[in-house]
């Protein structure tokens, strides 16, 4: 129960909600492999990329066939050093004057097609087969990938997240502990696209002694007036992001966020925001993002709240009947964040 009052009658907030998205395996970064007109249009304008990792998946080769129409056998993949094995069977025609369809050499992960001068013209991972052959069930191992580092593919339209990410050093680093220490994991990249902040506004008019005269309007007025820059909005995503999943392989803003000392946040306590809201949505992938500290689930909310509360209610509470400010929604962190 909270009994600290309500500075303001209004309170504000930023809202990030993702939009457009990419994902790719790691591996795809270094080939040269060209993107078509609009996944290029989308991989020039994300701003923030996560580093994700997933069970490695193969073709068993003795168990594969093709009768000329359709290829059948099994995929299979290791968790925590045991075998598994997933039975399909799906269409394939041979396109692009291809003559001949065979598995590429160990471990298997494509089928490839050739055509009569020997070139691959087609190939098909065994990770995007899988993707499709389970997406009725949003509980598999398949559709599952967890989330080891939240960084900015800061999009200014110029060049792609995938030529940014080549020579990335946090993701060169994680491509080589992962074949030491997860040989039996594979390594994903998803880039996501943040249009435009939202501005969430919370009311309360029956709070005694919360300010509500013109210095109330004159923060809304301020707020309209000075929006957030783009690198800004970016910034709070990831550092809301981080704070959220825990990412492995991120050190800063995993504990302190918020905190009135981060440069971050600045443009946020000189506008008076009291709250923070990101959201990742991967539905349209029909793939759950989790990490250590974080269940799967296919759509995350960030609630961060921003405000000092020794001194001040925050944006997550209302006044309960008996005048105390009750906490009506779940939220990360204070202004006056001390954990280390």
């Amino acid at each position: 129960m909270q009994t600290v009052k309500r500075k303001f009658l209004s309170e504000f907030g930023v809202s990030l909600c993702s939009a457009r998205w990419l994902l790719m395996p790691a591996t795809q970064l270094s080939s040269d492999g060209v993107m078509g007109n609009e996944e290029s249009e989308i991989s020039k304008n994300c701003h923030i990329y996560l580093i994700c990792e997933r069970p490695a998946i193969s073709f068993d080769k003795n168990d594969f066939s093709y009768d000329g129409k359709a290829i059948s056998g099994s995929i299979i993949y290791k968790i925590d050093g045991i075998d598994f094995r997933e039975k399909f069977t799906q269409e394939f025609p041979l396109l692009d004057d291809a003559i001949e369809l065979k598995l590429s050499n160990y471990p298997h992960r494509e089928i490839q097609t050739f055509n009569k001068r020997g070139e691959c013209v087609r190939y098909l991972p065994a990770s995007a087969l899988s993707l499709a052959y389970r997406a009725d069930s949003h509980d598999h191992i398949f559709r599952k990938l967890k989330v080891l580092y939240v960084g900015q593919a800061f999009g200014n339209g110029s060049r792609t997240a995938q030529v940014r990410l080549k020579s990335h050093s946090t993701l060169q680093k994680i491509l080589a502990e992962a074949s030491y220490n997860s040989p039996d994991s594979e390594i994903f990249v998803s880039t996501f696209e943040y249009p435009p902040y939202r501005l969430f506004t919370s009311l309360d008019g029956i709070s005694k002694g919360a300010i509500g005269d013109k210095r109330d309007s004159a923060r809304f007025v301020s707020i309209i007036e000075n929006p957030l820059k783009t690198n800004e909005q970016i910034s709070l995503a990831e550092a809301a992001l981080i704070r959220y999943f825990q990412p492995h392989y991120n050190k800063i803003y995993k504990k302190k966020f918020p905190s009135m000392d981060l440069k971050v946040l600045n443009r946020c306590y000189e506008y008076d925001y009291s709250a923070l809201f990101v959201e990742i949505n991967t539905e349209e992938l029909e793939l759950s993002l989790y990490s250590e500290s974080i269940s799967p689930a296919m759509h995350h909310i960030a609630n961060i709240d921003l405000v000092d509360h020794q001194s001040r209610s925050s944006f997550f509470h209302m006044p309960g009947y008996d005048g105390k400010q009750v906490k009506f929604m779940p939220a990360i962190g204070s202004a006056n964040n001390d954990e280390e």
